[in-house]
């Protein structure tokens, strides 16, 4: 067989085509394959056999490398002259519209970028250029998106989170699933909305799991027909820890035991290391206002494990009577917040949900951006979060 048989057979080429010429550059590291156009030229819209008008100029694909060879794909493509659509230049098999790549070599660019999460690093194990890997992993995660069914979603999840100092976004996941479906700018009821747009057949959420921020409540209420609404024990926890840190802190003026403490508060008591479990052995036995609003903290734990609703009723009105008594301004504040919210957490009672998986979405967000170095536009960190976690089909479709 000869080689110009050869690579028309590892590039996947039909009867249409073939591959005229082989020049390999050894001073260059390079191999170039010469494809020509054999077969009648067809109009790329119908898909019909036309005349061939002209050839466009020559341009080149980057290849799979070929032994420690750089390969580019080389052709004059034809331009077809169809009586409906006029003329236009033709397909290619081994590469997608706009590409400078074929396809098999994007296919292996995505499989290196999701292994190393870095688009830096990628690019300099391709050989290619920062602009060059994110233009691949735009148009994989448009692909994906314009093949992805989003199908009946009934438990979903939107949270917060930060891309620059100052920017957020409002990430919308599919619970059940665990992907996620839609990344919108800003944190507002408009951006919540806008995500919520995302779901093709809204009226069957049965449940959303967000914080107790109005704008993400007041999205929920009105895009999403009768949906419950779920706080789950994550942003519970966030509130309640907070409380009890900000009690700290007041107290640690007139207490000098409480200093460096601050991360003993901040676990439970499973997780504390052995300095630590002898600084909180030593502290939460004491009259300290801190070990107090730790206490109601840790006690609330066990109200998303109450068996029905009434019952977890029941206990919150006790832990909310018992807070409001004590001399605690700090934890009185997040008690009032969690009896304003109380609906919505009976529902994660009702429902067992949590937003476990966004909570687990929000540390890969925070693995890319850490790997990235932060992000300087919103599209980019858009399109790098749908790449790893939408769970989309991110293969060029020439691909064999």
């Amino acid at each position: 067989m000869r080689d110009t048989d050869i690579f028309a057979s590892l590039l996947g080429l039909d009867s249409g085509w073939k591959v005229g010429g082989v020049d390999l550059r050894e001073e260059e590291a390079c191999l170039r394959l010469t494809v020509e156009r054999v077969g009648p030229a067809l109009c790329p819209a119908c898909g019909k056999v036309c005349p061939k008008h002209d050839h466009a100029q020559e341009r080149s694909w980057r290849h799979l490398d070929t032994m420690q060879f750089t390969t580019l794909v080389v052709c004059r493509v034809p331009r077809a002259d169809c009586p409906e659509h006029g003329v236009h230049q033709m397909d290619v098999p081994w590469a997608g519209p706009k590409s400078r790549f074929t396809s098999m070599f994007e296919a292996f660019a995505i499989r290196v970028l999701s292994l190393t999460k870095s688009q830096i690093r990628s690019a300099k194990l391709l050989g290619l250029s920062w602009d060059q890997v994110h233009d691949i992993m735009h148009r994989a995660v448009d692909r994906g998106l314009a093949r992805r069914e989003i199908g009946v979603v009934p438990h979903i999840g939107v949270d917060e989170k930060s891309f620059q100092r100052r920017d957020f976004a409002t990430v919308l996941v599919d619970l059940g699933g665990k992907r996620v479906l839609a990344v919108e700018p800003g944190r507002s009821e408009a951006s919540a909305v806008k995500a919520f747009g995302t779901l093709p057949r809204r009226g069957f959420v049965k449940t959303v799991c967000l914080d107790m921020s109005e704008a993400f409540k007041n999205a929920a209420s009105y895009g999403l027909g009768g949906a419950d609404i779920i706080h789950d024990r994550f942003h519970v926890a966030a509130l309640l820890s907070e409380a009890v840190d900000e009690t700290r802190r007041a107290e640690v003026k007139k207490h000098s035991e409480l200093k460096e403490t601050r991360y003993v508060w901040l676990k439970n008591p499973e997780n504390l290391t052995e300095k630590q479990k002898t600084q909180f052995d030593a502290l939460v036995e004491t009259e300290l206002k801190t070990a107090k609003a730790y206490a109601f903290k840790q006690i609330f734990r066990s109200f998303f494990e109450q068996e029905t609703v009434d019952k977890a009723h029941d206990f919150f009105a006790d832990w909310y009577f018992k807070v409001q008594a004590a001399d605690l301004p700090k934890m009185k504040v997040v008690a009032n917040t969690l009896a304003k919210n109380l609906p919505g957490l009976l529902n994660a009672v009702k429902w067992r949900l949590t937003n476990a998986y966004a909570e687990s979405v929000n540390a890969s967000i925070q693995e890319v951006k850490t790997v990235a170095r932060g992000f300087r536009r919103f599209e980019s960190f858009r399109i790098a979060i749908l790449f790893f976690q939408g769970k989309l089909d991110l293969s060029p479709h020439k691909c064999r």
